[in-house]
């Protein structure tokens, strides 16, 4: 039975909406296929470490935490809300070890809804990574180079190729451009993947990233609940109906809400 490979990034101040994720895969997960969790540091308090452990102890998931070379990051450009963080998926094909051939990268600021065997048992064998396409008018293809029919995806949910990013050296193509044009990244390493890889990227059903901020137009059951811009749940209005999905997984952990 293959192993599901699952890839988080944080920090300390995101942990806890961390842990808030992982309790909503955990509990719509209903198949017995065995999990792998890995967690790459930027800077978790061992009382943080703890803290997530305990909140994840009763779904008997292997949890690991990895630890990337921060000087691949030391000069990049940070915009608006994110963090440092988010570059770190760029490491997974050399953190992860090398018989781990598939990975499914989530970002904190979701909330799962359905099974994610189901969205990890899709065939990605031709491509670098599946992704869901960012709904609506996306103004980012002239400054990236990109045919405006490959589209642009959202980097927080990605199903990766482990293989071919190490037999293509993807990381470090992807790290070259971010290096090379640093006054394009309006969207920071998102805008480096959609350029490198613009043509060898598989567009997911749309329900497995569900961006809060434009799919509001679109009609269908969301499989993964995405708190895209900095309006998120926990610290400004949101629409009920998604802030209460927030909420339901946020009381099964073990975080004052704040």
């Amino acid at each position: 039975m293959e192993r599901i490979h699952i890839v988080v990034a944080t920090n300390d101040k995101y942990v806890k909406h961390l842990a808030v994720m992982l309790t909503s895969l955990f509990e719509h997960k209903s198949t017995n296929r065995p999990l792998s969790l890995y967690v790459i540091d930027g800077k978790i308090s061992n009382e943080n470490k703890q803290k997530l452990h305990n909140a994840l102890k009763s779904y008997q998931v292997e949890l690991s935490f990895l630890t990337v070379e921060d000087s691949l990051f030391q000069d990049v450009v940070v915009r608006y809300h994110l963090s440092k963080e988010t570059y770190y998926r760029i490491a997974i094909p050399a953190l992860l070890p090398k018989d781990v051939r598939k990975a499914l990268y989530l970002d904190c600021d979701l909330i799962v809804k359905e099974d994610i065997t189901n969205l990890w048992d899709v065939n990605i064998d031709k491509y670098h990574l599946g992704a869901v396409p960012i709904p609506g008018k996306v103004l980012r293809f002239e400054e990236l180079s990109i045919p405006e029919k490959f589209g642009y995806f959202n980097a927080g949910v990605l199903l990766l190729n482990l293989k071919k990013w190490r037999d293509n050296q993807t990381s470090e193509k992807v790290l070259h451009y971010m290096r090379k044009n640093p006054e394009k990244l309006k969207f920071m390493d998102q805008d480096a993947l959609n350029a490198v890889l613009h043509e060898k990227w598989l567009k997911l059903d749309p329900k497995w990233n569900y961006q809060v901020h434009r799919s509001h137009h679109q009609r269908f059951a969301p499989a993964i609940i995405h708190y895209t811009t900095d309006k998120k749940p926990w610290n400004s209005w949101h629409n009920p109906k998604f802030k209460d999905e927030y909420l339901k997984y946020a009381k099964k952990t073990n975080w004052k809400l704040d």
